[in-house]
């Protein structure tokens, strides 16, 4: 499988297990399927990051961080809603101040919504194929 393609089937795994996790959130309300959910969110992030890093380059542009690699995303088309992924990179910098729970709680609140524009960019992004042999 080339790397890519591994790529693609990472981030496709790791969007379905934040979708999981949201769930048993959302039907359970407790701490451990809330931080399990912003888990699979920091995830799905450095994984998507790492995507588009590799996507972009096949296209021409170079992404040297997540930043980059989401704006190089947007410039192609793979991203639709701006607004969304600015909140997206504002919650991945604010994922790592998790340690009150007041913060906890507001970013797990924000997850559906992040969630679904992941989903919406893993649909709008092109097909890989195997690696030629």
């Amino acid at each position: 499988m080339s790397p890519v393609l591994q790529q693609r089937a990472d981030l496709t795994r790791v969007i379905g297990r934040w979708g999981e996790a949201l769930t048993a959130w959302q039907a359970h309300g407790s701490d451990r399927d809330r931080d399990s959910a912003i888990l699979r969110f920091e995830l799905a992030y450095e994984v998507a990051w790492k995507h588009l890093q590799a996507l972009a380059r096949e296209q021409g542009f170079e992404s040297v961080g997540p930043r980059q690699a989401f704006e190089n995303a947007f410039r192609l088309g793979w991203i639709e809603d701006e607004v969304v992924w600015r909140d997206v990179l504002t919650a991945r910098n604010q994922a790592v101040h998790v340690y009150r729970e007041a913060w906890a709680q507001a970013l797990a609140e924000r997850l559906p919504v992040l969630q679904a524009a992941f989903v919406r960019l893993l649909e709008r992004l092109p097909v890989v194929g195997p690696c030629p042999e």
